[in-house]
């Protein structure tokens, strides 16, 4: 079990950054991922903005969770009214068994408390403590946080598995798009972005009238195929030529940290690969996910130790990423990188 830790205290971010900080699901290095009180810690903490992920209930709500599938950030499994919800299917390709977003109801999900879904590396003590948002409830706390900050906050919204859920009657585009226009939070000049690593369902909400700035995410996994695109892999739309495509319909590319370099994971981090040139000359913001602090997720050349739960040089890690051109830095302990985001006078 991972040694509890202590919240951090509120850092002094910089005035200036070369690159952006968004706090990933929240502050989800110190609570429970994809709960309000994350997204309020990421924030005071510091960083510029928080991402969620939605995923759709059976009433036709969008949640916060990063999988569909509850029981491994959620206490669903102890809780015996719902144990003949727990079923198998199949997502983008891959068989999985546990209950699903989309078999509860909003006021079911409401019933369920969030808990650590790294109780390895990370501490438990806050389990049980929060419960699960849904959208609307997070556009208003941004706002909530912007006012009281006198800041702009920034949200990354990322819309998970759009072909499963559309494929299963419950596509989430209408929702998405109702809830954004009741919180004023559609626009070109809005701080919601919408992030997505299916280019087909960005250009569906383009069509819909949508003009809030996107982010294509790609996989580290050049050789995956990007759906709705004719069989193109991520890495061939993150060659120049692909990248043109994409500029067409968004405002940034979003690869994963092994897209950036070389080193293979549990590996030293590598060289920088082309995509830090390719994605400027294209005239793409660059962001990148995940940046974590455990030595379990750092390349070996950044490690503290042996201990996977212990705390390596993540801001040694984000320097070398923000010297070659990164422009957003995604990361689950934003208070750990801002001395690495800082802009060079």
């Amino acid at each position: 079990m991972a040694p509890s830790r202590g919240l951090p205290v509120d850092p002094a971010p910089p005035p200036t950054r070369a690159a952006r900080v968004v706090a990933h699901r929240g502050a989800s290095g110190y609570l429970p991922e994809h709960t309000l009180a994350a997204y309020e810690l990421g924030i005071r903490l510091g960083a510029d903005a928080f991402e969620i992920d939605v995923v759709p209930t059976a009433d036709g709500h969008l949640i916060a969770r990063h999988e569909n599938e509850l029981s491994g950030s959620t206490d669903v499994a102890q809780r015996r009214r719902f144990a003949d919800r727990r079923t198998t299917t199949v997502i983008d390709g891959v068989t999985h068994t546990g209950w699903f977003a989309e078999d509860f109801t909003l006021a079911e999900v409401r019933e369920l408390r969030a808990r650590q879904p790294l109780p390895g590396l990370r501490g438990t003590e806050h389990d049980g403590r929060y419960d699960v948002p849904a959208l609307p409830e997070i556009l208003s706390l941004r706002a909530r946080l912007a006012e009281e900050m006198d800041r702009e906050v920034g949200l990354a919204l990322e819309v998970k598995s759009p072909v499963h859920f559309a494929a299963i009657g419950h596509a989430v585009e209408e929702r998405l798009i109702a809830d954004l226009e009741a919180a004023g939070g559609s626009g070109p000049d809005s701080p919601v972005e919408i992030m997505s690593f299916d280019l087909a369902h960005l250009r569906d909400l383009r069509r819909r009238g949508i003009k809030n700035r996107m982010v294509f995410l790609v996989e580290e996994d050049s050789e995956r195929v990007v759906p709705g695109e004719d069989g193109a892999t991520y890495g061939e739309l993150t060659t120049p030529a692909g990248l043109a495509r994409v500029r067409d319909l968004a405002e940034a590319v979003g690869p994963g940290r092994h897209a950036l370099f070389t080193g293979m994971p549990g590996a030293r981090l590598g060289a920088p690969r082309r995509l830090f040139a390719d994605a400027r000359a294209a005239g793409l913001r660059l962001d990148c996910w995940t940046f974590r602090a455990e030595n379990a997720f750092l390349p070996a050349d950044f490690r503290l130790g042996d201990d996977p739960a212990t705390l390596g040089d993540l801001a040694g890690l984000v320097t070398a990423y923000v010297e070659h051109g990164l422009d957003t830095v995604i990361t689950d302990h934003s208070d750990r990188v801002f001395t690495a985001t800082l802009a060079v006078e």
